[in-house]
């Protein structure tokens, strides 16, 4: 608990210099792609690795570029992200599904035909991961767009750590429905997340954001952001047993991979975009 502590302690001046500064951003947002680049190499090594890694830096650099030099958001870009997510959700169910029925799922590579499925599902849902986070700059328009990246932010981390406080100390049941993919996860610890994640969205949107004027919406809004935060651990964490792996990697001590941090960070970005796009 301390080193989570001291690690999110740590990483709070990268969040602050990121928001107050576009250029920042940018140079942050760009070693974070390059860092869940080389976290989804998932189960490959030697050249496949490096031509992994090569392939994906170079789509990144060129991304950026795009979107330096035109900076507006396209409702198409939103949807390819949406149905990166959905092939990468469906291949997802498919593997834990085999993986009950207990069907012996080898390691994955480019080069054995037969595991196509999870080389479909690593390469989508790191595409999904990535065009998520590059989705950000979207949202971070001005700086009256800030609250719309700092409030789901600070939800999905009450989510995340009311669950795991509550849910350790109380929680004795665990939810039977996803015990294979989230083994340590309680029904309290769940409900905690979301009574303490609703309340903090909805505080921070009264009292800082004003981005929801409507009662109903914005009750809607807090109620809903905290189920999109854990839909979006539960992906990873089923994206994880599908590789066998039990972190996307160490460099954060306490927490894993950066990409143990952000997944739900980033589907909650994702949603973000599509209720501003919706101009709900």
């Amino acid at each position: 608990m301390k080193q989570r502590v001291f690690t999110s302690i740590l990483l709070l001046p990268l969040l602050f210099f990121g928001l107050i500064s576009e250029i920042f951003l940018f140079a942050l947002i760009l070693s974070i792609c390059f860092v869940v680049v080389s976290e989804t190499n998932m189960n490959l090594t030697g050249g496949e690795k490096r031509f992994r890694t090569t392939l994906y830096c170079l789509a990144i650099i060129s991304s950026f570029l795009l979107i330096i030099s035109t900076l507006k958001f396209s409702i198409y870009f939103l949807i390819l992200i949406l149905i990166f997510f959905i092939i990468s959700l469906a291949l997802n169910i498919l593997g834990l599904k085999k993986l009950d029925e207990n069907i012996d799922i080898s390691q994955y590579s480019f080069s054995d035909n037969s595991n196509f499925e999870k080389i479909i599902l690593r390469e989508s849902s790191s595409i999904f991961y990535l065009l998520g986070i590059i989705s950000i700059f979207f949202l971070y328009q001005s700086y009256d767009d800030l609250m719309w990246i700092l409030i789901p932010l600070i939800t999905v981390f009450s989510v995340d750590t009311f669950s795991y406080l509550i849910g350790s100390k109380f929680g004795k049941r665990r939810v039977e429905l996803i015990a294979k993919i989230s083994p340590n996860k309680t029904i309290v610890g769940y409900f905690a997340g979301l009574f303490f994640g609703g309340l903090t969205f909805f505080i921070l949107n009264i009292y800082f954001g004003n981005m929801f004027s409507n009662l109903i919406i914005l009750i809607f809004m807090s109620s809903f952001i905290p189920i999109i935060s854990i839909i979006g651990d539960l992906y990873a964490s089923g994206i994880k047993r599908n590789f066998g792996v039990k972190n996307y990697g160490n460099i954060l001590p306490g927490h894993g991979g950066l990409l143990d941090r952000l997944d739900s960070v980033i589907v909650t970005i994702v949603f973000m975009n599509l209720v501003k796009v919706l101009d709900i």
